[in-house]
């Protein structure tokens, strides 16, 4: 009966656990969220909600189109494993897309070299963990990657003409 008891009430905190799906508060912050849509539930079914932001919009052929934004740490049995992954809601639709949110790629301009980038880069905030083999491009890894904060930095490294000729998501899938 106190084993039952024990369970029942470790599942209860599991649910109630910031973060969790069932919990609809945030990891980070505590901060509310919106339920997740089963369309990104299928898809990362055991996730983390780490950041939330409701009120984003985006601008496609002249239409302005309201985005709810999701930054989910997704489960795996090793650290190594566990990647934190944007998942975006697009109205009217819903369309649905998915991104690495703590890494993006840079395309730099012709003969610039990664260790002199790397002086230019506040290190409390990024860091370039590799290159894409088949592309070229570099893998910045971002610190802080709320939805806010990872629009940000795609705008911030679009205006480094001199140095970055483009700025990507790297979109992500679940292996199956």
């Amino acid at each position: 009966m106190l084993v039952r008891y024990a369970l029942q009430k470790k599942a209860e905190q599991t649910r109630e656990r910031p973060g969790n799906y069932q919990s609809l508060k945030c990891a980070s912050d505590g901060s509310p969220f919106s339920p997740i849509p089963d369309a990104i539930r299928s898809k990362i079914p055991h996730g983390i909600v780490v950041f939330f932001e409701n009120n984003q919009t985006t601008h496609d052929s002249n239409l302005t189109l309201p985005i709810k934004s999701w930054v989910i740490e997704s489960a795996g049995s090793f650290r190594s494993e566990r990647l934190f992954i944007l998942a975006q809601e697009i109205n009217p639709g819903p369309k649905y897309e998915f991104y690495r949110a703590s890494e993006l790629y840079l395309t730099p301009v012709k003969g610039l070299e990664i260790s002199t980038f790397e002086k230019e880069l506040n290190e409390d905030k990024f860091k370039i963990i590799g290159e894409n083999s088949q592309s070229g491009e570099w893998i910045l890894q971002i610190k802080n990657f709320s939805p806010l904060a990872f629009r940000k930095t795609i705008e911030d490294f679009s205006y480094k003409k001199d140095s970055i000729l483009s700025v990507r998501s790297i979109p992500w899938s679940p292996a199956r």
